[in-house]
C-alpha cells in the first residue's frame, strides 16, 4: 500500500514478465527478446540475475544467429558491468554490440549504443570522446523524434560538460532534459538530471541548491529501485550534508551508501566513501580516526590512478600501433608506385628497342648501349635494396632498444606514482594536521616509528629501482676485488639492527671470524642488505632472523633464514624470474619487486649462485655462493665479540 502508483505498475510488468518468461520454455526469437526486457530491468536491481537473463539470451541468439537478439543481450551484460564499476569490460561489451548495429544499419540501436559509448568515455575521464558519440547519438534520435532517448542523451552531454569544467553548458543541456523529462513524467531518468544538476551546484558552492537537487535525485533513484543510483545519491547527500554542518545526516547517509555497495563491490564508490568520511571525521574534529580514513582513501586512490594510467597507456600504444602502421603503409604504396614506374620505363625501353632493331640495323648499337644503361640500373637498385635491408635492420634494433628503455621507464613511473606517493601521502596528512594544529606533538610521536619504517623501505627500494634502471639502461660493470664479507655485514648491521628492533624481531648472525672472497663489494652489499631485509619484512613479531656462513676451499656461503611467513607454494617459481613480484610484509611493508631479481643477477655477476628454501608458514631461508679469495687461508683476520645491552629496551647487540 505505500508503494506508488509508478512502482507498484512496474512490479506488475516484471512479474507479467516472468510469468510470460516461465510459460515460453522455447529457445527462440520470443525467449531471446523475454530475457533481454527482463534483463534491462534487472540490471540495477539485482546485477546477478541480469547478467543471467543476458548470457542466456546471448547463448540463445548465438545459436538461432538472431543479430538484434546478440546486440542487445551485449548492451544488458555491459550494463551490468558498469554497476560493477568494470569500465573496460563494459566499453568492449558495447563496442561489439555496436559494431553489430552499424552492420544491419538500424538507427534506434546506433542512437541507444552511440549514447552508451559517450557515457563510459566520460566515466573513464576522456569527455571530449565522449562528446564526440553523444553528438552522434543525439542528431540520431533528433532525426527520428525519440524525446525520452533525446532526453537521455541531453542528460549525458551535460555530464561530459561537467567532467570538462564548463558548467554553463553543462547546465544548459540539463535543463533541456530537465523539460524534456518532466514533459514524459520521466522519473527514472529525472534521478541522473538532478543528480548532474547538484553535482555543479556543489562545485559552484551553492550548497542549498545542491541539498535540494540531490535529494530529488535520492527520491527518484530509490523510486525506480535503482541502487547504484540510490549508493551515488547517499555519497553526494552525505557530502552536501558535511558542508552545511548536518554531521548526523552525513553519517547516516555514509552508512547507507557503505551497505549498498558492500553488495554491488564498486571500487570507485569505495574510494568516495573513505573521502567523505575523512572529510566528516575532520569536521568532528575526530582527527585519529581521519587520518585512518585519509590512508585508505589514499591507498584507493593510488589503485585507482594506477588503473586510469594503465588504461591510458594501453590507448596510447594502440593509437601508436594504428599510426607506425599506416605509415608502414604508405611506405610500401610508394615504393611499389616506383617499381611499377621503373618496371613500365623498361617496358617502354624493350619495345622500343624491338621495333628499332627491325627498322634499322644500326640501332643494334643503340640497343645495345641501352641494355647496359639497364644493367647498370638493376645493379644500382640492388645496391639501393642492400641499404635498405640494412637500414631496417638498424631501425628495428633502435626500435627494441626504445622498447626496453620504455619498459624501464613504466616501471620506474609506476613505482614513483605507487609506492613512494603512498609513504608521502601518509606524511603529508600527518603534516596537515600537526600544522593546523588539529593534532598535538605527543599524538604526532605515536607515528613516528611507522613512518620511519615507511621512508626507510621506500629509501631502500630507491635503492633497488636505480640499480635495476641503471643495469637496464647502461649496464653495471662489475668491479671484483678482494673484501672481507664478515667486515662488510658488520657496517650495514646496526641500520637493519633498528629495523628488525621496531618491529620485535630478533637478528643476528653467527659469522664471527674472517672471510675472505673474491667479488664486487658493492654488488655483495645490495644483495645482503635486500636478502635481510625481505627476511624482517615477512617475518612477524617475536620472530627470529639468523645470518649463517661456511666455506670451503672455493667457494663461501652465506644463508639468511627466518621462521616468518614462508612463500605460498604457488609463488615459488615466481622468486626469481622476469616477471617482478612484490607482496606486502607483517605490517604491510611495501617493495618494488625488484630486489630478488636485481640480488640474482648480480651473485650470478659475480660467478655465485643463489637458491632458497620456503614452507608456507614456517619461514624461509636464501643462501648464495662466492668465489672465495686466494689469500683467504694466508690473511685471516680475527675480530673480538663485545656483548652491549642496548639503553632503549635491552636487547644484546653483536659488535666485531
Amino acid at each position: 500500500m505505500l508503494l506508488s502508483p509508478a512502482v507498484a505498475a512496474q512490479q506488475d510488468v516484471n512479474d507479467s514478465l516472468l510469468t510470460s518468461l516461465q510459460s515460453h520454455i522455447k529457445r527462440d526469437t520470443a525467449r531471446v527478446n523475454l530475457l533481454n526486457r527482463i534483463a534491462r530491468i534487472y540490471f540495477t536491481k539485482d546485477a546477478t540475475l541480469a547478467a543471467r537473463y543476458g548470457e542466456e539470451a546471448l547463448l540463445i541468439s548465438d545459436s538461432l544467429k538472431y543479430t538484434n537478439g546478440r546486440i542487445w543481450a551485449l548492451r544488458n551484460l555491459a550494463l551490468v558491468e558498469n554497476t560493477k564499476g568494470h569500465l573496460d569490460q563494459q566499453m568492449q561489451l558495447t563496442l561489439s554490440a555496436l559494431k553489430l548495429a552499424e552492420t544491419i544499419g538500424e538507427p534506434y540501436m546506433l542512437g541507444v549504443l552511440n549514447n552508451d559509448v559517450g557515457n563510459i568515455f566520460t566515466e573513464l575521464n576522456s569527455p571530449r570522446d565522449a562528446l564526440t558519440y553523444l553528438k552522434i547519438s543525439l542528431a540520431i534520435k533528433l532525426k527520428r523524434n525519440e524525446k525520452t532517448e533525446i532526453g537521455k542523451t541531453l542528460n549525458n552531454i551535460g555530464s561530459a560538460y561537467i567532467a570538462l569544467k564548463m558548467h554553463d553548458s553543462a547546465m544548459y543541456f540539463l535543463q533541456k532534459a530537465e523539460k524534456i523529462k518532466l514533459e514524459l513524467n520521466d522519473q527514472r531518468g529525472l534521478a541522473y538530471t538532478y543528480e548532474n544538476m547538484g553535482i555543479i551546484s556543489m562545485v559552484q558552492q551553492n550548497y542549498n541548491d545542491a541539498l535540494r537537487y540531490h535529494l530529488l535525485s535520492a527520491a527518484y533513484y530509490k523510486e525506480a529501485d535503482n541502487l547504484p543510483g540510490v549508493v551515488k545519491a547517499n555519497l553526494n547527500l552525505a557530502e552536501v550534508q558535511t558542508m552545511l554542518g548536518d554531521l548526523k545526516g552525513a553519517d547516516k547517509n555514509l552508512d547507507n551508501a557503505k551497505a549498498l555497495n558492500d553488495k554491488l563491490g564498486n571500487v570507485k564508490n569505495e574510494m568516495i566513501y573513505y573521502k567523505i568520511r575523512y572529510e566528516l571525521d575532520s569536521a568532528r574534529k575526530d582527527y585519529v580516526a581521519a587520518f585512518n580514513h585519509f590512508k585508505e582513501y589514499s591507498n584507493r586512490n593510488i589503485d585507482y590512478f594506477n588503473a586510469e594510467k594503465g588504461r591510458q597507456i594501453s590507448r596510447s600504444e594502440e593509437r601508436y600501433e594504428s599510426e607506425k602502421k599506416q605509415r608502414e603503409n604508405i611506405v610500401l604504396k610508394k615504393e611499389q608506385h616506383t617499381h611499377l614506374a621503373t618496371i613500365q620505363q623498361q617496358r617502354v625501353l624493350v619495345l622500343s628497342a624491338a621495333a628499332l632493331f627491325l627498322a634499322l640495323l644500326l640501332i643494334t648499337v643503340m640497343v645495345y648501349r641501352l641494355y647496359k644503361r639497364q644493367q647498370e640500373l638493376y645493379l644500382e637498385l640492388n645496391n639501393k635494396n642492400r641499404e635498405v635491408s640494412m637500414q631496417n635492420r638498424i631501425i628495428l634494433e633502435q626500435n627494441a632498444t626504445l622498447e626496453n628503455l620504455n619498459q624501464v621507464k613504466d616501471k620506474i613511473f609506476s613505482v614513483i606514482s605507487h609506492d613512494l606517493r603512498s609513504p608521502l601521502a601518509i606524511l603529508e596528512g600527518l603534516l596537515f594536521l600537526l600544522k593546523d594544529e588539529k593534532i598535538d606533538a605527543n599524538q604526532f610521536r605515536l607515528y613516528t616509528d611507522e613512518l620511519w619504517r615507511d621512508v626507510k623501505n621506500t629509501a631502500y627500494m630507491m635503492d633497488n629501482m636505480l640499480q635495476w634502471a641503471s643495469n637496464q639502461m647502461k649496464g653495471i660493470g662489475v668491479k671484483a676485488d678482494d673484501f672481507d664479507v664478515t667486515l662488510l655485514l658488520s657496517r650495514e648491521f646496526d641500520l637493519l639492527q633498528t629495523l628488525a628492533r621496531q618491529k620485535e624481531v630478533k637478528l643476528s648472525h653467527e659469522l664471527n671470524k674472517s672471510m675472505m672472497v673474491y667479488a664486487d663489494p658493492d654488488m655483495i652489499r645490495l644483495v645482503l642488505r635486500n636478502l635481510i631485509n625481505n627476511a624482517i619484512k615477512f617475518t612477524p613479531a617475536g620472530g627470529e632472523v639468523m645470518i649463517t656462513a661456511q666455506c670451503n676451499k672455493e667457494t663461501a656461503e652465506i644463508t639468511v633464514k627466518d621462521n616468518g611467513t614462508g612463500i605460498p607454494l604457488e609463488n615459488q617459481h615466481r622468486i626469481f624470474s622476469n616477471i617482478y613480484y612484490s607482496t606486502t610484509g607483517t605490517q604491510n611493508e611495501k617493495g618494488c619487486g625488484l630486489g630478488l631479481h636485481l640480488s640474482k643477477d648480480f651473485v650470478e655477476r659475480n660467478h655465485g649462485q643463489i637458491w632458497f628454501n620456503s614452507m608456507p608458514g614456517s619461514g624461509s631461508s636464501f643462501s648464495f655462493t662466492l668465489p672465495v679469495s686466494e689469500d683467504h687461508e694466508i690473511n685471516p683476520r680475527a675480530y673480538t665479540v663485545v656483548v652491549q645491552d642496548h639503553p632503549l629496551n635491552g636487547v644484546s647487540v653483536l659488535r666485531r
